[in-house]
């Protein structure tokens, strides 16, 4: 039956002549996934919240630092997915176990990397960003927890590319549907201390968390090894190195990994900017609270980026060149009707949406928050081009320009304006906001443009001629 499944759901991803249903079908489970993701991430910051202003802050300035090393999971994940859907358009199943079995190396290797780096340099990542004392205690608390379970954070990482790159976003939809509810159910166990279990405040948010992860390595795997799903992987192939493969997926991510590394370590600038605009006191948790707001636009967006990466990948394996090239402009469309929809949602309810996070009603953050939204919101159709047309090219194996786009209009560019607006000019938050707003657009004609030229379709994979 799995077989029957497979070749039925290959057939449909590389022949259906309605491109934008064809991104739907792919689409739908990764944005029920990720809506779920960040649904779960609002709770915690809700149930954080409890504890004060400072709680909420410690948690969002972490999660930027956390996001600085697990862009290492890109490079692998990126890699992963853009090998395993040539083997797919191309029908080898004995490649696309080498490559799942290979991430699955690869994602120990890097583990070991970041665990003990993480734990010895993440008070040094705080004070830089210039946190308060209360903050900090917070924030290094959380932080210890989730460094300790980064292996199970990269394998789940792993396992839903794999997946996906296959076309199948259904399993790791389900899931994560059971990995969520036992976040949630952790989380509140652990934060406010239940069936025994003492209360760990802010901590306790990354215990429910990593317990979930665990638990959902645990399953995800074991389905890939059971051979009942899409992709079979074999044993051999995650404990012995092939070093043919493994360079493959490390040149295919290493610029992807660079690119979602300027995108966080520019996020960690503007964090560090607003601490030092003259309503920083106001701003930071304006800005954690109109971010985790804005995820539920960007999800979507990442979403759809990932149909475009599986189409791209399966449709370039099957030497369906104009295909890939049309599947890409099809996602991008949807995408930017989707985080503009999503976008305007959030503005026109943008006051009882930031009161939520909050416990007593504060003038000052709802006001910078709901001009964060609104300013931020007027480029979200240019921020999903970026997002999905750099998704069509990396699903190729396409990755330095992507990069080169990110790093210049993110790095350069934004924190240059970031600089000049807020502080020089003294435009504060308001000016912060500017400089993302205005790089959103510039990343995503630049995305279009270099998209347009269509050199990504001349890629060569490893196996995949």
């Amino acid at each position: 039956m799995a077989n029957a499944n497979y070749e039925k759901r290959r057939e449909y991803l590389l022949k259906n002549e309605n491109l934008y249903k064809t991104t739907l079908y792919l689409a739908w489970p990764v944005i029920l996934q990720s809506l779920l993701q960040v649904s779960v991430g609002t709770i915690d910051m809700k149930m954080v919240g409890t504890v004060g202003v400072d709680a909420i802050s410690a948690v969002g300035t972490s999660r930027n630092i956390i996001m600085i090393f697990m862009v290492l999971v890109i490079a692998i994940s990126t890699g992963t997915t853009a090998m395993v859907a040539r083997f797919v358009g191309r029908n080898d199943q004995e490649g696309a176990s080498i490559a799942a079995g290979q991430a699955f190396l690869l994602s120990l290797m890097l583990s070991a990397m970041i665990v003990p780096v993480g734990l010895m340099t993440n008070e040094f990542s705080l004070r830089v960003l210039g946190v308060t004392d209360g903050v900090l205690n917070y924030a290094m608390e959380y932080m210890e927890v989730f460094f300790l379970a980064v292996p199970f954070f990269l394998l789940h990482f792993m396992a839903r590319s794999i997946f996906q790159g296959a076309g199948d976003t259904k399993t790791p939809l389900y899931i994560d549907i059971m990995m969520n509810i036992v976040n949630v159910i952790g989380n509140y166990i652990f934060i406010f201390g239940m069936f025994g279990f003492p209360a760990y405040g802010v901590a306790g948010a990354a215990m429910g968390t990593a317990l979930s992860r665990i638990i959902s390595v645990m399953v995800s795997w074991g389905l890939l090894l059971s051979g009942k799903f899409d992709i079979k992987v074999k044993l051999i192939h995650m404990v012995k190195p092939i070093w043919k493969a493994s360079k493959q997926i490390i040149s295919i991510g290493v610029p992807s990994g660079l690119q979602g590394l300027s995108r966080n370590a520019t996020t960690f600038i503007m964090f560090a900017i607003l601490a030092r605009t003259l309503d920083a006191e106001f701003a930071l948790p304006a800005f954690v609270i109109g971010t985790n707001l804005n995820q539920y636009a960007l999800m979507p967006g990442l979403a759809i980026g990932t149909a475009a990466a599986t189409l791209s990948g399966m449709n370039l394996g099957a030497k369906q060149f104009d295909r890939a090239e049309a599947s890409g402009r099809a996602t991008a469309i949807l995408g930017a009707i989707v985080m503009l929809g999503i976008s305007l949602f959030f503005v026109i309810f943008a006051h009882p949406f930031i009161n939520f996070f909050l416990d007593e009603s504060n003038l000052a953050v709802l006001r910078i928050g709901t001009l964060f939204l609104v300013i931020i919101g007027i480029s979200e159709p240019f921020h999903a081009a970026s997002i999905i047309f750099s998704r069509t090219m990396q699903g190729a194996g396409y990755t330095k320009k992507p990069f080169q786009i990110t790093f210049v209009s993110w790095v350069v560019i934004r924190v240059l304006l970031a600089l000049v607006l807020g502080i020089i000019l003294g435009y504060n938050s308001t000016g912060v906001w500017i400089a993302i707003s205005m790089t959103n657009i510039i990343s995503g004609l630049w995305s279009y443009a270099v998209f347009k030229k269509g050199k990504w379709k001349n890629v060569s994979i490893y196996g995949v001629n």
